[in-house]
């Protein structure tokens, strides 16, 4: 074993879903790994992340750390702009100055959705809403902080914190029509498939000079009514009780504060090549999703 095995992953942002979901993984995996939550390490400070850097030093920083709440953004701008984009250069300084790789999340958003296509790495950028431009802004501090590692964009992240699935099967449950915006399209990521390959990433790559860029989402599109659809069907299957009405919107009727992409699907083809990973198609993994919900009310 080569002295940089024996140094530990670190998870920034093990408190938030995906950096909780790949803790877990890397802990199962037996690969030495440390956590720190927002309340452990404020990454806007560098101060803190210096500190906690050169202390632990990590052969890789993964940074999970996010302002995820896109319509909150718009009218917390400073906040936004202060974690995902000046704050992500903060750990690619530290990550470089003390020899770890950094694997840094971004976002479909950073895209218009007016391609027509699915996006592949080197498309033209142009977010539409503060979320999208607070995740360029940092991933520009991240290739400008320079040293090694992966700048990796996802998207329509599913698992069971996520707000989107909880809002569904907590209406669901409720026994409320829905209302699903039905005219924005994405590649849906399984939180639980992104953390796997998050951990083989971590694990199983050596880095060199340089942030490459990639992205890794789900292999089937949808769009948000899709998804709920499934979500209640499934729902309605394992409760015995009759699904909600699902009724799809449009984005311009649903007037949301933040503006989304109408058709943001990441090309991944990139990341299947290079490493071998890719996502699955979402459908596949909505059964395990809706029973660990249930499960979880249950208790």
């Amino acid at each position: 074993m080569t002295p940089s095995e024996t140094r530990p992953v670190l998870v920034l942002g093990a408190g938030g879903q995906v950096g909780e979901a790949t803790l877990a993984v890397l802990e199962h995996s037996g690969c030495p790994v440390v956590g720190l939550s927002h309340g452990q390490v404020d990454i806007v400070d560098p101060v803190q992340v210096d500190s906690a850097v050169a202390r632990i030093r990590p052969s890789v920083v993964i940074n999970a750390a996010a302002f995820t709440a896109v319509d909150a953004a718009e009218t917390d701008e400073a906040a936004a702009f202060a974690v995902n984009g000046a704050a992500a250069g903060v750990v690619a300084r530290a990550a470089r100055l003390h020899d770890a790789a950094l694997i840094h999340l971004s976002t479909d958003y950073v895209f218009d959705g007016e391609k027509g296509q699915p996006y592949v790495e080197g498309d033209v950028v142009n977010p539409l809403s503060i979320y999208g431009s607070s995740k360029l802004a940092g991933e520009r501090a991240v290739l400008e902080a320079g040293g090694k590692g992966i700048l990796l964009r996802t998207s329509w992240l599913l698992g069971l914190r996520s707000g989107f699935v909880r809002a569904i099967l907590n209406r669901a449950e409720r026994g409320e029509p829905l209302q699903v915006v039905g005219d924005q399209w994405g590649r849906p990521t399984l939180v639980a498939d992104l953390a796997q390959a998050l951990a083989v990433l971590a694990r199983s790559h050596p880095f060199v000079q340089g942030i490459g860029t990639y992205h890794y989402a789900g292999s089937a599109d949808a769009n948000w009514f899709e998804i709920a659809q499934a979500l209640t069907a499934l729902w309605s299957e394992r409760t015995g009780r009759s699904p909600p009405s699902v009724r799809p919107v449009k984005s311009a009727d649903w007037k949301a504060p933040a503006r989304r992409p109408p058709d943001s699907r990441l090309d991944s083809t990139s990341m299947a090549r290079d490493f071998g990973l890719s996502g699955r198609d979402w459908r596949e993994g909505m059964p395990s999703l809706v029973d660990a919900w249930l499960k979880r009310e249950s208790r």
